[in-house]
């Protein structure tokens, strides 16, 4: 089963609740707090699957004051994300 399979048997409330959804973190709270059931194909999908790429990241994240790429990231509504230097404590939003 697909993950677009996956997703169009959950009630129409639940799919709408997906979509707004600003991270894989925020879509498995939902699931959990909707008591639903993940195939492992759908925490696959959820993931980034197969996909060797699946958060490779070329140009890790620096912090802008000291340089260092212990961060700590965390989504911020839908287009936002938070990040706060582990080393520094400094933090920012992009």
């Amino acid at each position: 089963m697909s993950l677009k399979d996956y997703i169009e048997n959950l009630s129409p409330e639940l799919q709408e609740k997906a979509r707004t959804c600003g991270s894989v973190e925020e879509l498995l709270a939902l699931a959990k707090e909707a008591e639903v059931p993940l195939p492992d194909e759908a925490l696959a999908a959820i993931a980034g699957g197969d996909d060797p790429k699946a958060g490779d990241c070329k140009d890790p994240v620096k912090c802008p004051k000291c340089g260092s790429t212990d961060i700590d990231i965390e989504p911020y509504g839908i287009h936002m994300t938070y990040y706060r230097c582990k080393k520094c404590g400094y933090d920012w939003f992009i």
